[in-house]
């Protein structure tokens, strides 16, 4: 199974942000299994670098949690043909369009944010961490 992670839950994990930590840390441990394979986009990548050095404030420390990060989860390209079908999509927010055409390039089973509202029109089902724990962890 193809898993394409929104930044927000690795921001969750990475940030611990106490409401929303566990749940984000039980879904990304399932890639423990192997039976899931999980991506973020390329730009997530630096997104999430630039959160989380702003606000850690210590450049080794963010690079050293986007290596462990890059242990469990696989890269998903941006490319010309992603960001053209995202700029000529209806979608209101840019970086989620981009978002989703590269979880729709990778054949995403599923699209896991938070946010599931701003993917109303996805190609790829759209479902939220808990959702996807009451599915998929048992």
């Amino acid at each position: 199974m193809t898993v394409f992670l929104d930044s927000n839950i690795i921001l969750d994990i990475l940030l611990k942000n106490e409401e929303l930590y566990k749940e984000s840390q039980q879904l990304l441990n399932l890639a423990d299994n192997h039976k899931i394979d999980f991506f973020i986009s390329a730009t997530s990548v630096t997104d999430i670098f630039y959160i989380v050095n702003k606000k850690i404030k210590n450049r080794e420390k963010t690079k050293e949690h986007i290596k462990l990060l890059l242990e469990l989860v696989s890269i998903a390209g941006i490319d010309e043909a992603c960001i053209k079908n995202a700029l000529n999509s209806s979608w209101n927010d840019f970086e989620d369009a981009v978002q989703h055409e590269s979880s729709v390039q990778i054949q995403a089973d599923y699209l896991v944010t938070r946010n599931t509202k701003d993917f109303k029109t996805s190609f790829v089902e759209v479902i939220t961490p808990g959702d996807f724990l009451k599915r998929f962890a048992s």
